[in-house]
This record gives C-alpha cells, sequence and structure tokens, in this order.
C-alpha cells in the first residue's frame, strides 16, 4: 500500500530522458534566445495538492517559479514542497513530503494585463517518506510529466495575481498506465497522480 513512500530510490529512465530532450528541443525552436520584448517573471503560490494512488492526506503546497517571456512563448523553472502528510497503517505511523522540481513551457495569450495560458513540463517528483521507527526511513526520486493551465492578470507594469492549475504525472515502473497529454495525442507510462491548486503574486521585472 505503501510502496512509493517506502521503497529505494529509483533512477530517471532513458525514455523519460527522450522526452526531456524533446521539450528542450521544443523551446529551442519555438523561443529563439534573442528577443526585443522578453521580460522576467517571478511568482511565489500556496495552495493545495490531492493525491492518487499514493495512500496519503490532501498536502498544503507552496513554492515559486521563475521565468523568461517571449511575447506568447515563456520558459520556467519551478521549486514547490509540500510538508508531511500522515496516515495509518498497520501497527506504525507512516507519513511522506513531497517536492516538485519542474521545468515548464508556458503559452500564453496576451489580452491587455490578462494573461490565459497553457503549459506543459518535465522534471523530479521527491518522496520523503518514512516509518516512525528508528533507522527506519526511505524516499524515492521519481521523474515526472506536468501539465496545466491558469491565468495571470496584472495590476501594475510589476505586480499581479496568478491562478495555477497542474497534473503530476509520475513515472514509478515501466508498467505504469497510460496517460494521455491533452491536445497533444501523445501517451506516456505515468502513475500515480497529483492534482494541484494554487494561487500566488507574479513579479515582472
Amino acid at each position: 500500500m505503501v510502496k512509493w513512500c517506502v521503497h529505494a530510490s529509483m533512477g530517471v529512465k532513458t525514455n523519460d530522458r527522450k522526452w526531456a530532450l524533446a521539450l528542450v528541443l521544443l523551446v529551442s525552436v519555438m523561443w529563439p534566445p534573442e528577443t526585443a520584448d522578453a521580460e522576467g517573471q517571478a511568482s511565489v503560490y500556496l495552495g493545495r495538492t490531492f493525491t492518487s494512488g499514493l495512500f496519503l492526506e490532501t498536502l498544503t503546497t507552496f513554492g515559486g517559479t521563475v521565468g523568461t517571456y517571449g511575447g506568447v512563448v515563456g520558459f520556467e523553472f519551478g521549486l514547490e514542497y509540500s510538508p508531511k502528510a500522515s496516515f495509518q497503517a498497520p501497527f506504525q505511523d507512516v507519513g511522506a513530503s513531497l517536492t516538485n522540481l519542474m521545468g515548464n513551457l508556458v503559452v500564453q495569450i496576451p489580452i491587455g494585463q490578462f494573461y490565459p495560458y497553457g503549459t506543459i513540463g518535465y522534471g523530479v517528483v521527491i518522496g520523503n517518506g518514512g516509518l516512525e521507527v528508528p533507522d527506519e526511513s526511505a524516499g524515492a526520486h521519481n521523474a515526472a510529466f506536468n501539465f496545466g493551465f491558469g491565468a495571470k492578470v496584472f495590476f501594475s507594469r510589476s505586480v499581479g495575481l496568478r491562478l495555477d492549475y497542474r497534473r503530476f504525472a509520475i513515472r514509478t515502473s515501466d508498467e505504469d498506465p497510460d496517460l494521455g497529454i491533452p491536445f497533444t495525442g501523445i501517451r506516456i507510462e505515468a502513475s500515480p497522480d497529483l492534482n494541484r491548486f494554487v494561487g500566488g503574486v507574479t513579479f515582472r521585472f
């Protein structure tokens, strides 16, 4: 029941490296390195993560992103953390915290100061789990895809609000069921899943 939280760390698989390379190539083609109207953005946020297949409670999540945008297309890196949630297993207390580190391609549609967007990315989800028994603890580092959508609204040149939804598809083994990425026709092997909703503040510079 708790294998994802207490198994030893697992490496990123060869197929995942191919997907990561494909994402990098896509960014390099769609987003030229020299863009006259490029700007930097940084966001901080707080929200909730709903788990599927991890047997964990709903997690409070906080984190942030930093990236650069050239009008419609941008790229950002995100780091977020969900403190430990616990649940009861027979004869022991088990818990896990989650850390996500992702790189994402973002495509946005500027409508005045309103920026709806879609995003897709790749990275790693780190589960720090353990048993409340001396010298018994374990964690897992698993490759993960994420995709989602959101919107930013700027009230001044420098500050705005941001809402964001992401689905994180975690690869724990080659036997994971398929997951389809919307609008792309791409299917990947990825399970369990995380659904994350956050809101926060975005700064432009």
